[in-house]
Order: C-alpha cells, then structure tokens, then sequence
C-alpha cells in the first residue's frame, strides 16, 4: 500500500519534532535515531520495528525506568505498528502488534493502549480501503455485464430484421424457378426451417435480456443531426448504406461521447467527425478546453467502458485522451466488414 503525501508529511514533522527532544546528548542521540526508525518505516516498516523495538528493550535494561517514556519511545513504537498495519494482513499485524507491546509495558497502561490502538486504527484502515477497491471492481464488472446485455437487446432487433430476410426469400426461392428438382425445393424448405428456429431463439433470448415489455425504434447514423445539435457536426461518406448494427453502435458511441462532454466539459465546443470508406467507419468526438468548472453529476462513470466494449465486439478500436489544447477526444474505428 502507498502512503499518501499527507500521511508523510505528518511522520517527518513528528520525526523532526523527536529529534529536538531530549535533555543531555545520550539522550537527542536515542530521539534521533527513534525519529530516524520512524521516518524509515515509511518505506521498510519491518526492519524499523525490528529496530525499534531492540532500542526500546535496550534502553529498559540499561537506563532507569521511565527514560523511554520520557523520550517518547512508546510513541515512536505506535507510530511504526500503524506504519506496518497499513501494509500487513490481519494475521500478521496482529503478530506485529502483539509483540510490539512488549517493550512499552514498563510505560503502564497508556503505552500499550496505544500500541494496540494503532495496529486496530491501521488493520481497519486498511481493510476499509481493500472493501472499497473491491466495491469498485464489482461495479465495473457489473456495469461490463449491463453494458453487454444492452448491446445485445439492442443487436436483437438487427439480426431479427436479417433472419427474417433469409426466411422470405427462401420461401420464395422455390417459387422464382420452373420446374425445380426436389432436392432444391428441400434446400430452401431447410433454410426457411432454420432461420425461423433461430428467429425463435432470439425472441426467448431477449426475454431474458429484456426487463422492461416494450422498446422505442433503435437509433442509426441517419439521426446523427438531431443527436449532435448545438455541435458541429462533420460526415465524408455515404451512410445510408452502412451496416445495422456497425450505425447503431457507431450512434451509441457517439451518444455516450457528448454525453462525457456535457458532463466533464461545460461550455466547450465539441466537433463530431464520421468518415466512412469501403472497409471502416471512423468516428471522432473531439471537445476544446471547457469554460465552466464541471459540476458533480449523477453517473456510474462506465461510459468509456461501454463504447469500448461496442468498439471490440465488431473488432474495431477506441482510443480515448486529451488533446494538445486542453480539450478531450474519443475515436473509434468500427470494420464494417464482419472481422473474421
């Protein structure tokens, strides 16, 4: 676990302050060299409390009772044991902590409190922060999971629209030749048969995908003008005729981009680019540096999962940054040829 600088800076202001401790020069050297251990821990907890507490029992046996009170020793000790249980498991801070009581008994019942107090303060600390992590992750593995059930109620309906296709004209098929053999009339009877049994997957499929009864018509890259109003909005191409499903992705990529850019970008000018070739749509969301402080909005901070997830199921890329001016982009590059 890393110490934040805050956490730093309170050990070497506590450091320095120990080292100014101490009556004679026997004892600045012990406050020095304690302030030194603390400081250390910072980085190498284990040897400083190792250090620490072979000072602490040194001292008992070679000085009269209560120099390492007066030195501050249980201090310097509480202070390591926190130091080591922000890095340790349970098991082992409780053994750190445990053992680490020793040297301060003769400082009664205040010093060992206060060992004890700090390797419960760090283990709690600690585990707090693990749950929290943890907590994240899950989100983001949720949101992944919801993320993934969306674009698939929304495909739904596009290979729907194509399996329905394969249907009707093998049922015509038959009708269009004079005469046909049997075992074509059979091939195309099979082929009906089939894209019907897959139509009818589909439908339990999206019975389990779909929570709520209806849905509104799905968008394509023909709404893109209402989407980016108050942008501006920059298309080279033909595409009308592009791909279903690479459109509706290609919309709810850029949906999601100025969606981040009305949060984290208030009052910034945003240009919206989709270029279309033979092989590849590309898209590009760019905003300048934003005029107002963003404001604290509701959201589960997901979206870049989400269109990063739409861009590798068709076997295409985003990339995701800042600019050179301040501003933000996102680019995706979609295949509009099924990848292999």
């Amino acid at each position: 676990m890393r110490f934040g600088p805050l956490l730093r800076a309170l050990v070497v202001v506590a450091a320095v302050l120990l080292a100014m401790t101490g009556d004679d020069q026997f004892a600045q050297i012990v406050a020095v060299v304690h302030a030194a251990m603390l400081v250390t821990a910072l980085w190498w907890p284990v040897p400083a409390w190792a250090a620490s507490s072979v000072l602490l029992v040194w001292v008992q046996l070679t000085h009269p009772p209560g120099f390492n009170d007066a030195m501050y020793g249980w201090l310097v000790q509480a202070g390591i044991v926190l130091l080591l249980a922000l890095r340790l498991d349970a098991r082992r801070t409780a053994l750190f902590t445990a053992a680490g009581m020793l040297p301060v008994l003769s400082g009664g019942p205040v010093a060992v409190i206060a060992v004890a107090g700090a390797g419960a303060a760090g283990w709690l600390i600690r585990s707090r922060r693990e749950t929290q992590a943890a907590l994240a992750e899950e989100r983001g593995r949720r949101a992944l999971l919801e993320e993934r059930a969306r674009i698939a109620r929304e495909l739904h309906d596009v290979v729907a629209h194509h399996m329905s296709v394969i249907s009707i004209q093998a049922d015509a098929g038959p009708h269009r030749v004079a005469d046909p053999p049997p075992e074509l009339a059979e091939a195309f009877a099979t082929i009906r048969s089939t894209a019907l049994e897959g139509l009818g997957e589909l439908r339990r499929l999206l019975g389990v995908l779909r929570a709520e009864p209806g849905v509104s018509p799905q968008p394509s890259l023909a709404d893109l003008d209402r989407l980016a109003a108050g942008a501006t909005l920059e298309t080279t191409g033909d595409l009308g005729d592009v791909p279903r499903g690479v459109g509706l992705n290609a919309y709810r990529i850029v949906q999601e981009a100025l969606t981040n850019t009305m949060r984290h970008a208030p009052g910034a000018s945003v240009t919206v680019r989709v270029v279309r070739d033979d092989r590849e749509l590309r898209i590009s969301v760019t905003n300048t540096r934003p005029h107002d402080a963003p404001k604290a909005t509701p959201g589960a901070g997901h979206g870049i999962l989400g269109m990063r997830e739409r861009a590798a199921m068709l076997g295409g890329t985003l990339t995701t940054g800042p600019t050179g001016d301040g501003g933000y982009a996102v680019s995706a590059v979609l295949p509009l040829m099924e990848t292999p």
